[in-house]
């Protein structure tokens, strides 16, 4: 009877989660990945920032300002961390001045709040960039002035499925800006028109392309610096399908792991 009710319970703690970060935060792509009808927060951040998340979804579901402690729990549990984990990322909370706790109620002190505030920041304030089908020539531009307003290291990993010749065009823009870029891709079109095109591209810009394949991959991103993005669509499709680019840099730990490893992992062409 107890198991049957923890398990309703958990129910409904998924759907409320579900409720109100489809309401609020559908749009992000980086913290959260749905999975089955559950959202599950990303495993770049720490038990005491999913710990945060779990007490502002509280406050969103409950218009409170003090939280259930046990409410907290089963948010920080549906969340994907251990029950276990709780009590010391209470713990860590309070001794950092992020939380406050009064009998069996838990709410923000400022420090938390600024806290969250820069975890949710990293992702409402990020800028958006939409490039819409119909234009090809306008998508390119529209890339490429993505490229000039963010890109400020000097190399770029672009992780794509599927290139072309095309994939390669809008980079010419940062021509004496970047030294290099990494092409992550699974398939090639026309195999050998992109290496002519790669080629040109080379001695146009002085930019070195090094490709690798690796059938593993499937989402789009490109990394550079300290940021990185996810993209909608392959490059080479740009202008045949509306899609946008969205700074998913609260990942980018665990985004530039992943692409070494798959990078490491691939054959090398050309």
């Amino acid at each position: 009877m107890e198991e049957k009710q923890s398990k309703n319970v958990m129910e409904n703690i998924d759907k409320i989660i579900s409720k109100i970060l489809e309401k609020n935060l559908s749009h992000i792509s980086g913290l959260f990945r749905k999975y089955r009808g559950k959202y599950l927060v990303d495993s770049s951040f720490s038990d005491v920032d999913v710990l945060l998340i779990s007490l502002h979804i509280g406050g969103e579901y409950k218009q409170a300002y003090e939280i259930d402690y046990e409410l907290t729990k089963e948010i920080f549990v549906s969340l994907g961390r251990r029950k276990d984990n709780y009590r010391k990322a209470i713990y860590e909370a309070r001794k950092r001045r992020y939380i406050r706790k009064l009998d069996n109620k838990l709410a923000f002190l400022s420090d938390g709040v600024k806290r969250l505030e820069n975890i949710l920041g990293q992702l409402y304030k990020a800028p958006v960039f939409i490039v819409k089908s119909g234009k090809y020539f306008t998508a390119i531009r529209r890339f490429e002035e993505f490229l000039e307003e963010e890109i400020q290291g000097d190399e770029i990993w672009l992780c794509d499925p599927y290139i072309s010749s095309f994939t390669l065009f809008p980079f010419l823009i940062l021509k004496n800006r970047i030294k290099g870029i990494k092409i992550l891709t699974s398939n090639i079109q026309q195999p050998e028109k992109f290496r002519e095109y790669k080629k040109r591209l080379e001695k146009e810009s002085g930019i070195k392309v090094e490709i690798k394949v690796n059938r593993k991959i499937h989402d789009r991103y490109l990394i550079s610096g300290n940021k990185c993005w996810w993209i909608g669509t392959s490059l080479k499709d740009l202008g045949n399908k509306d899609t946008m680019i969205k700074e998913i840099s609260e990942v980018i730990h665990s985004l530039k792991q992943l692409f070494l490893e798959r990078w490491n992992e691939g054959h090398a062409l050309y």
